[in-house]
């Protein structure tokens, strides 16, 4: 039998039975309208097929109220002397593993806001450039912090102009000389010369514009990869007396960079925002160096076109079990996106309000990840084994995460009944410690996710209680339905793709 669409309370037959997928494991579309699909994940990714949290946050450090007032800049984790540096405001603090931070310049740096960068050679000096001066901590006995131009204490000179993305390799610090085509090198081992002349000197030479940063390739032996605003250029350093690199002729990058701050290079991969003189915003990587591959899709690029301050965007890579991830934030525009390299999917990621996620740059420490913040001067551990924002002892705060999945439309386009959506999640270990009940919202939309109706919710079990399908029954008529699916608690998620029973 087949319902008629103005009679609901007709009869159901199995005949009219269809199971039609209901697609809960996936990343986000960014279609550019949301007809077409509004399919969107926040704050979870893919793995094992499976739809699981994105990594959650919490306060790390021991004596934090010693810190500056300013917020997240910079940080760097030095693998030979065991300690993180960061950069807050005006001052750099070293946080050792104990997670103590004692502050390392007497004098303030000469800018307390905007991007830094951090490099170390083999002379136990750490570099950190801020695009008004160079300075370098001597992390070993007589422990110096040294600066150039104006900087007071310690003052040395950098002749070459203002600093901006900074590097090593080879045993010595590269730096890119903002506005300009320069990118210098110091004196092997000795950040603090910095010789004037050819045999430290490169050029950014293909392409007209500025250069934008000098990267070494992981696992690229002496590669180099040179940016400038509009081009990519690979040079290697072979030892030659006059200037130790030489540019590969044949072979360039047709895409520059918007801003250096969201350049990411590990395992192999180097990933980067980037733009020429005829194209906008577009993520790409470069694998060993060898020819750049574009990471995005439509969606994302019909995003980024949409970006309105995209030089204000910073990005890094870290791995989520075994997950290698690329995490970009244009915090001015109030978005930040997770591109996982392993599913090749794309998600959107966000603090517990909503807005974009709080961290700026991030590192590996003692078998960890952790950041700074662009919105505090803490230090953040940033991990799956966190599943919540967690800001202070007491205060605990909810991540929201959310699911909307793609329409379910029938190939006839005729309207159905929904009898149900159901799917299947892991159920019955609630963590005591949670203090809410966890539970899940659906809301639906039949206008093309134009607009969403009333949530209607269902609470997960108490511990013990393992049932695990989670099933909302008369859902209505439609020809195009959308439904959003909201998760609430304090711990973690594993949500498995469902079914959507429907009847014509």
């Amino acid at each position: 039998m087949t319902l008629q669409s103005n009679n609901p309370v007709a009869p159901l037959s199995q005949q009219d039975r269809q199971d039609v997928p209901l697609k809960m494991v996936g990343g986000s579309n960014f279609g550019r309208y949301s007809k077409i699909s509004a399919e969107k994940t926040t704050n979870m990714i893919v793995s094992d097929n499976a739809l699981v949290p994105y990594a959650g946050y919490k306060s790390i450090l021991q004596n934090p109220l010693i810190l500056s007032t300013g917020v997240g800049r910079g940080i760097y984790s030095s693998t030979d002397g065991n300690f993180i540096i960061m950069v807050i405001g005006g001052d750099v603090y070293r946080v050792n593993h104990t997670f103590n931070a004692q502050l390392v310049n007497v004098v303030p740096l000469l800018t307390s806001s905007g991007d830094v960068f951090i490099t170390e050679n083999n002379n136990k000096e750490i570099v950190i450039t801020d695009g008004e001066a160079v300075y370098v901590y001597l992390w070993v006995s007589p422990y110096t912090f040294s600066g150039s131009g104006g900087y007071t204490q310690n003052n040395f000179l950098f002749p070459w102009g203002k600093p901006g993305y900074c590097s090593f390799q080879n045993g010595r610090v590269i730096i890119a000389v903002v506005g300009t085509q320069d990118w210098v090198l110091s004196a092997p081992n000795n950040a603090l010369s910095w010789p004037m002349d050819a045999q430290h000197q490169g050029k950014v030479q293909s392409k007209p514009g500025f250069v934008q940063a000098a990267v070494p390739v992981p696992g690229g032996g002496n590669n180099l990869l040179v940016f400038g605003s509009t081009v990519g250029e690979s040079w290697t350093d072979v030892g030659t007396a006059l200037f130790p690199y030489q540019r590969n002729s044949t072979f360039n990058i047709d895409y520059g960079i918007t801003n250096p701050s969201t350049i990411a290079a590990l395992d192999n991969f180097v990933v980067w925002i980037s733009t020429n003189e005829s194209a906008g915003p577009t993520l790409m990587y470069s694998k060993g160096g060898g020819d750049p591959q574009s990471i995005s899709t439509d969606g994302i690029d019909f995003l980024l076109s949409k970006i309105k301050f995209p030089t204000s965007a910073t990005g890094f890579l870290f791995r989520q079990d075994g997950h290698l991830i690329y995490q970009f934030t244009f915090n001015q525009d109030n978005l930040s996106i997770a591109y996982d390299f392993e599913t090749e999917l794309p998600f959107n990621v966000t603090d517990e309000k909503l807005d974009y996620h709080p961290a700026r740059q991030v590192v590996y420490f003692n078998g960890s990840y952790y950041f700074v913040s662009f919105n505090d001067n803490k230090l953040y551990q940033f991990d799956t084994s966190t599943t919540n924002a967690q800001y202070d002892l007491d205060d605990i705060r909810e991540i929201p995460r959310i699911r909307i999945c793609p329409p379910l439309r029938l190939t006839s386009q005729r309207q159905f009944i929904c009898r149900s959506l159901a799917f299947t999640t892991e159920n019955g270990l609630l963590n005591p410690q949670d203090g809410i009940t966890a539970a899940v919202d659906l809301s639906i939309s039949r206008n093309g996710a134009a607009s969403f109706g009333n949530s209607v919710r269902r609470e997960m079990n108490p511990s013990g209680g393992y049932k695990s399908r989670f099933i909302w029954q008369s859902c209505g008529m439609a020809n195009d339905l959308t439904p959003q699916f909201r998760f609430y608690g304090l711990g973690r998620w594993v949500v498995m793709d469902g079914i959507a029973e429907v009847y014509q």
